[in-house]
């Protein structure tokens, strides 16, 4: 039997060191790859670790371009609301577009808007930027007194929102020592008409339909009981409620179900105890229906309107009381 012999050790260190133990001919050719030139010159691909340098530093000048462009940007400006200067801090991505616009604090005293830039002077009212809305005054309440402006309120320029801050002073100080430290909450009650009224006929006697009364007849009668027991109990609810807010607001109802369209301004140590109370009430009884929502901007007390050409004074008008 034929035995192969080792490699010395000599040759195997070598060989571990990186030096071939056995070294090929110089004479002998290597062929050419299938379908390249063989005049070529040989090409290692890219390892992972240079491909991904090769892409960070692609990145970057679009990086800090973006960047530039926020820091320099003139205008236009979409205004989300207005705050005091002090104790506020960078908000982040919060705008409107995709990817979302940074906000940022233009003070001007003691007052500050909290802006984003936006390329056009029009928003529309879709439900992406209406969300966007939605999304940044929520945050921006989370922390800190907002005093909210109208769904999109656009300024032309740096010096136009620090002309809105100068010109409206007063008023905008005003408003918001009405609202430091207090949310708006939102009530709706609703009902189901003909479950009420089997439910009042069942409980009272007197409202069932009379021998010999005609159907006309008792369902006027009826209907004006019930109208007369909602609107009973909607202000025993308001009744209960007023003590725990500093101001309330009843707006017109939508729709025929809807009996109690109401905001509160509620300071937000009171929320809890707030919202305790309306789940009480909407425990007490099976026959309404309770949405209760926020807290929110306190859109419903202040209505602030800001002149939007230039050189035009801005006006505002009833804070919460």
């Amino acid at each position: 039997m034929t035995r192969t012999s080792r490699p010395s050790s000599k040759a195997r260190t070598q060989g571990r060191r990186g030096t071939p133990a056995r070294a090929e001919s110089p004479s002998r050719e290597r062929k050419p790859r299938r379908g390249a030139s063989a005049s070529a010159p040989k090409t290692r691909p890219p390892t992972k670790k240079a491909r991904s340098l090769r892409k960070k530093a692609s990145r970057g000048p679009r990086i800090r371009e973006v960047v530039d462009i926020q820091e320099d940007f003139r205008g236009p400006w979409y205004l989300h609301g207005v705050a005091r200067a002090k104790g506020l801090a960078k908000l982040g991505a919060l705008g409107l577009g995709m990817p979302p616009a940074r906000i940022h604090v233009m003070k001007e005293g003691t007052l500050a808007a909290l802006v984003s830039p936006i390329p056009t002077h029009r928003v529309d009212p879709t439900r992406a930027n209406l969300l966007a809305h939605q999304r940044a005054t929520e945050v921006i309440l989370r922390e800190h007194t907002l005093l909210p402006v109208a769904f999109g309120t656009v300024l032309s320029s740096r010096a136009q929102v620090q002309q809105l801050l100068r010109a409206a002073k007063g008023v905008l100080t005003t408003a918001l020592n009405a609202l430091e430290g207090k949310v708006e909450l939102g009530l709706k009650v609703l009902h189901h008409r003909e479950h009420l009224s089997r439910r009042m006929e069942m409980e009272d006697f007197s409202l069932r339909r009379r021998a010999g009364e005609p159907e006309g007849e008792h369902e006027r009668r009826l209907g004006h009981a019930v109208e007369l027991r909602a609107s009973l109990d909607m202000a025993a609810m308001l009744e209960s409620l007023r003590p725990l807010a500093a101001a309330s607001r009843i707006r017109a109802p939508v729709g025929e179900r809807m009996l109690l369209n109401a905001a509160f301004l509620v300071e937000r140590e009171k929320v809890p105890a707030f919202e305790a109370k309306v789940r009480t009430l909407a425990a007490r009884s099976d026959l309404y229906a309770f949405r209760f929502t926020g807290p929110w901007p306190a859109y419903s007390f202040v209505d602030v309107r800001f002149g939007l050409d230039e050189g035009t004074v801005p006006a505002a008008s009833r804070t919460a009381g």
